[in-house]
């Protein structure tokens, strides 16, 4: 079914050469101006002056109040309190370009949907392991996950024409799964955020053949990932013919990717806690 599809789709997956532009950079605040940030567009979802692309809709900024942005599912907005802030930061190229390829290293992680603006109620979404393995979103809800290796995010949704059912990862690749470049044809169909400032433990980068890897080797780690279901007026990659091109807003599905410390992480911690208390409470003596 789904899952049969979704692998049969992965094995065109083709190599390609690591992006190493790829960089944490600070938010901002929002806009409608189309320019700027790739995830930073004007979103057909706003209702009047709303701006409800998802970098709004994550900073709140600007402020946005109930029934600002269209078909909200649940009626979310605003998030309170807003996920993150304009100090925050996402993932991109220079001026904030696409990003290009990103998978999440291994580890466990708390995943789950903060929930949709106009996005078609047929999409899925879930992740991928490298060796194929799919998790779909009602596998994750259970609360924690292992991922045994490096993770992409995947999304698909009955498209009509020659775009049905079309699945889309973030891992970069070519044909029907591609995620491509902003362009005409082919967009790039995620975006993602984290709370920190792109340093350290929070969200330090690396590459290899597929693209970026984001590393979240620190307690608190979290992320956060805004989808795009509308490809090329819902045509699918590199068809012809009437309609418009995605606003590209992310925020079709807005997912929340917390990194969950395993237990000897959590006692390493404690005892470093205790040991710090055990010097401060020496100098004082």
């Amino acid at each position: 079914m789904r899952r049969i599809s979704f692998g049969v789709a992965l094995a065109t997956v083709a190599v390609v050469s690591p992006l190493s532009a790829q960089t944490w950079q600070s938010i901002g605040a929002p806009n409608n101006s189309n320019t700027g940030a790739y995830w930073n567009n004007a979103s057909d979802d706003n209702v009047g002056t709303a701006v409800c692309n998802t970098g709004a809709i994550l900073t709140n900024t600007p402020a946005l109040g109930a029934g600002s942005c269209s078909n909200q599912g649940p009626v979310f907005l605003p998030l309170n309190p807003a996920p993150l802030t304009t100090a925050n930061v996402f993932l991109g190229g220079a001026g904030g370009t696409n990003p290009g390829a990103f998978r999440f290293a291994a580890g466990t992680y708390n995943i789950r949907s903060l929930g949709r603006v106009a996005g078609d109620l047929s999409t899925s979404w879930g992740v991928i392991l490298d060796n194929g393995t799919v998790f779909t979103a009602a596998q994750l809800a259970g609360g924690n996950t292992v991922l045994s290796g490096p993770f992409a995010v995947w999304i698909t949704q009955s498209l009509p024409a020659a775009g049905a059912g079309t699945i889309y990862t973030s891992t970069q690749s070519t044909g029907a799964v591609a995620i491509g470049s902003r362009g005409a044809s082919a967009n790039q169909q995620f975006a993602v955020f984290t709370n920190g400032t792109g340093v350290g433990n929070l969200g330090a980068i690396t590459t290899d053949a597929f693209g970026a890897i984001i590393n979240s080797t620190g307690p608190g780690a979290r992320y956060f990932v805004g989808m795009e279901d509308n490809v090329n007026g819902g045509r699918g990659f590199g068809v012809a013919g009437a309609g418009r091109v995605s606003d590209r807003d992310y925020n079709d599905i807005l997912i929340s990717i917390q990194a969950v410390p395993e237990p000897a992480t959590i006692g390493l911690m404690g005892f470093g806690l205790l040991a710090l208390a055990g010097i401060a409470k020496r100098r004082k003596a």
